[in-house]
Formats: structure tokens, sequence, C-alpha cells
């Protein structure tokens, strides 16, 4: 009994030393004792949902000193198999790409209910004229539709979010429609990116729409900028709305300078929390629920700073990152307590430009933020992915690209602990809507496959697995894990 499990197991990790990166040389191995009964075993798992995706087995054995059997089963009644045990059908790709022969440039991405993602952005294939475009694709990236909104003018998607119907909000600004130079502009689809309605708010200046939030009530939030109304040459506007799209309320924040809002949330008490820029610095404004102004706080020095996305934090404050500008211009992260007084900050980058577009808390209390860079990787610019931990020290950065241009402008962490990066990659044609996604150490899986089961990753305590993206045969998976003991 114990030399057939060997056999077996032994043809397991042969299969799984691709992925993982370790070979087993028979010739200079110890000799290794197991009992017939494995150490651990899952029992059968249904996995039918989990075609095209990464998914931790967890042993809890505390080794990787292991020996390994996986087998699996089409139906519930079937006899188990092996059937393509490492994968088959291979194809090589660092990212999902998305667009016509012009520019397609993807601003935001959420995942949404079913496991995949939504991207949103801009198009201008393949009349070069911008159009607000929305792209829905699988948990793999694989795109399963995508729709585009807008008229003759320019029409850019910034934001999105999955609404509690299962449809989408979007929201940029148009140059088509409303009454100004340029207006906010609320696009309403149902779950296959049919328009439902869609608002415009603006006066006669330009007005442009950055980040959108859907509100327990059922209405939206909106920010971004506005030069209709205010105070000053630009002013932060928030406008509230109802579940139609209607506004309930808008508020301006500013003074005589230009003040720009890109990003904002909902906070904890019910209010928001809006940043930007003023003047030369990154602003953060916070309100009430209604809008009415609460505190605000300023922070830089003498080159120029500004905040391009805003969290609340785990503890009640806030954290900002964007770009500031020293020699060159680097990746800013800074933590605020709850009143806004900054706490730390932290710069990251090279001696070329860094620009950070997006930031999240990961479910650690850590911190991812993304843009790119000019001064690592392998093109003039690539998307650059930067984790820290929770007082903002860099713990790991990758990058993506090839020799030309790669540009990440939002990132999400993902159900199962890694993150989704959107952007653009700007080759020899026209750019594309670019779609990365990763594991939780920021690594992509050079390879993607149809058919087959592989084991690609391990710690002490798990063992990674990946199932083909149509695979039909690994329904059900056991796996069952032996420790070694090793004498001389």
């Amino acid at each position: 009994m114990k030399n057939e499990y060997a056999t077996i197991i032994i043809s397991a990790i042969a299969i799984a030393s691709f992925f993982v990166g370790f070979t087993l040389n028979a010739s200079q191995a110890p000799t290794q004792e197991f009992a017939s009964t494995p150490t651990y075993d899952s029992g059968w798992l249904d996995i039918t949902d989990k075609t095209g995706q990464y998914f931790n087995i967890i042993h809890n054995l505390g080794s990787t000193n292991i020996m390994v059997d996986i087998t699996g089963k089409k139906m519930a009644s079937d006899e188990a198999h092996q059937r393509n045990l490492g994968g088959t059908d291979y194809t090589s790709e660092e990212g999902r790409r998305y667009g016509g022969l012009e520019l397609d440039i993807a601003y935001a991405i959420i995942q949404t209910v079913d496991g995949g993602y939504a991207l949103a952005g801009y198009t201008t294939s393949p009349t070069l004229d911008r159009d607000f475009c929305l792209v829905k694709t699988d948990a793999s990236g694989n795109m399963q539709w995508n729709k585009t909104y807008g008229g003759d003018g320019y029409d850019d998607a910034h934001s999105l979010v999955e609404t509690s119907d299962e449809g989408y909000a979007i929201t940029g600004l148009t140059k088509s429609y409303g009454a100004g130079n340029w207006d906010f502009w609320l696009v309403k689809t149902d779950s296959v990116g049919n328009v439902e309605w869609n608002q415009t708010y603006g006066g006669e200046g330009a007005d442009e729409a950055w980040s959108i939030v859907e509100i327990g009530d059922g209405g939206y939030a909106i920010v971004g900028y506005t030069e209709s109304y205010g105070a000053g040459s630009a002013d932060f506007w928030l406008v509230k709305t109802n579940s139609a799209g209607n506004v309930e309320w808008n508020q301006t924040y500013g003074g005589t300078d230009v003040d720009k809002a890109y990003s904002f949330v909902t906070t904890s008490d019910g209010g928001y929390a809006i940043a930007g820029r003023t003047g030369g610095d990154s602003w953060l404004v916070k309100v009430d629920s209604s809008g009415n102004h609460e505190w605000n706080q300023t922070y830089g020095g003498t080159g120029d700073e500004y905040a391009a996305s805003v969290v609340e934090t785990s503890d009640g404050g806030y954290a900002m990152a964007g770009s500031i500008e020293s020699w060159a211009l680097d990746f800013w992260l800074v933590k605020t307590d709850s009143s806004g007084n900054q706490q730390w900050a932290h710069t990251y980058g090279g001696e070329n430009d860094e620009v950070a577009h997006c930031l999240i808390q990961t479910s650690d209390a850590e911190y991812v933020l993304t843009g790119y860079t000019a001064s690592i990787g392998a093109g003039r610019f690539d998307l650059w992915l930067v984790k820290t931990d929770s007082t903002g020290n860099m713990t790991w950065s990758k990058t993506y690209g090839g020799a030309d241009y790669e540009e990440a402008r939002a990132v999400i962490e993902t159900t199962d602990g890694g993150y989704a990066i959107a952007g653009y990659t700007y080759p020899s044609r026209g750019g594309d809507f670019w779609l990365v996604i990763t594991d939780a150490s920021g690594n992509v899986f050079p390879y993607t496959f149809k058919y087959g089961l592989a084991w690609t990753d391990s710690t002490a305590d798990t063992i990674t697995l990946y199932r083909g993206t149509i695979d039909p045969y690994w329904n059900y998976v056991r796996v069952r894990i032996w420790k070694i003991k090793e004498t001389p």
C-alpha cells in the first residue's frame, strides 16, 4: 500500500512542480516514509463555480514537507480521475485587453456579485469621438459583453458602482449633453448594460464628475469639481440625487483658488470625506450627511501635491494617496486621525515620475496603491502596484507591462484576497482597456489554461489550485496530504 500511494503522489508532484518551481531528484532525495492513512483528507469538495479561478485548500499541517494526491470527478457519482492534472491548452498573457484600433482607457473597476468584473472608462474606437464604455467580464477576465454611451462630443466615464438592483451607475463628464462646456453625467443601466435613464448636472462652465457611491436610500452621491458654481475658478462639488437621478441637494466647497475633488467616501457617521487639491496642496474636506461642512485640512510642502484617492480606515481615520513633487513626482501616502490631523506620510519612487491614482485599505488593515512608474519596469511607463504595512512601510511592489506605456487607474481587493487592477496599455497601436488580476502577493501567473486542474502554490498550511477557464471535468476535487518523515 505504501508503494502504491508513493507512485500516485510523486506523479502528482511531478506535474505540480512546473508551477511551484521545485524538482524532485530521486537519486539525491532522502528516504521518505509515510503512513497509508493521509494526515489530511479534504473529502470531496464541490468546485463547480471555480472555473478560471485560484482557490485555497487549507490543511493547517504547518509544513511544506508533504506528499499530495489530487483527484477529481465530473459528477459526484462518477469514478475518480486525474484527467488533465497540471492543465492543458495554455495561453500566455499578463493581463486582459479590451478595445478597438483607437484609444480606450479604463478608469474604474468593481467586482460584481457573480464574481466577475465590470470596468468603465472611455473609448474612441471606431469613430474617434469619446464615449462612455462599460465592459463586463467573467472571473477570469473573459469579456461577456460591452456597451458604449454618448453623443457627438467627448464623454468620459470615471467611476462606477454596481447598484442594489444589480445594474450599474456610471458617472463622468459629457460634452455631448447638458448645459455647459461639459457637465456631470450619470448613466443608469440594467444588469446587462442597457440604459434605463441618464441625467446631467452643471452650469455654463466646466463641471467634471470623478467618483460615485450608491447611498442606503437608493440614491447616489457624486463628487467632482465645478467651474459653474462656487467661490473660485474651480470648487469641490458634491451632488446628492434620489434613485431616479433627480437632484435633492448639492454643495460646493472652496475659496478663490483652484479646488478640484477627485475622490470621496461615505463615512461611518453617515457623512462624506472628499479629497483632491487646493492650489498646490492636497485637501481633505469632511461634511455631514446633508453636505454641511464640518472641517477641512490641507497637506503638503513647497512643491506640488494632490490627493487622487481617499479611504476611511479601520481605526476611524483617513488615508489618502496621490503624488508629491520633489525632484520628480513620487507616490504619496498620508494617514490622518478622525479629525484629519496627519499621523504619518510616506513617499515611494525613483529618479523619474511615479503617479498614484488609487488607494485601498486591505482586509489585513494594510494599504495598496497603484498608478504608474517611469523609474522601474520594462517600458517607458509601467503599471506599478505597491503594498505597505499598516504604518505605510513598503512590504513589496510589482510592475506590469511591456516596452511601451501601461498605467493603472483603479485597484480593488478581490474576494479571494488578490487584486484586480484596471487601466490601459498603449503599444504601437491605440491603447486598450487593461485588466490585471493577481494573487495576494501581486503575482500574475503567466499562463492560463482551458482544461484541467493545477497545483500552483503552497504555504505551510495551504495549497493553491487553479481550475481551467472552461474545464468540464473537475467539478469535484479531493485532496489528500501526507506529512513526510525523512530518515538519512
